[in-house]
Parts: C-alpha cells; structure tokens; sequence
C-alpha cells in the first residue's frame, strides 16, 4: 500500500462534507459523516478540517475533495 502525507487547507474548504461521505463509505460501507475518520466544523466563517486517531492518511478523502482543501502528497522514502 502506498504512504501517503495528507495535506488540508482550509480555506479552500466549502463545507461540502464530500470527505466525510467517502471516508465513512469505505470504512464503514455506509454514507454516515458522523463516522468518518475526518470532520469537518465550522470555524468562524470557515470551515475545520480535522482527523481522529483512526485515521490511516489512506487519501480517500482527498481523492473527493474538488477544492483541493485536502491533497494527498507520497511519503518521501530515504535511502
């Protein structure tokens, strides 16, 4: 399994909860946000993107999110 670095930014964050929906979709088979290893809050008139201890950077969230306020970098290997 590749390794990825998950990256946010949140002020390209809309509140769209696309994130939410596929995390939970793919971990726990149903399109339940309050489930997933992501949240997303409002924060002033913005939006707080946060993950839980249970999250693996597996980037499904980023791979949804058409704001690119998550992206998904490869881990860089030394050697």
């Amino acid at each position: 399994m590749d390794e990825y670095i998950i990256q946010k930014n949140e002020k390209r964050c809309t509140g769209c909860l696309r994130c939410e929906l596929a995390c939970s979709e793919v971990y726990t088979k149903l399109f339940a946000p309050v489930k997933a290893k992501i949240q997303i809050t409002t924060k002033g008139d913005g939006f707080q993107i946060e993950f839980n201890d249970e999250c693996r950077e597996c980037g499904i969230c980023a791979d949804h999110c058409f704001y690119d306020a998550i992206e998904k970098k490869a881990k860089e290997t030394k050697g």
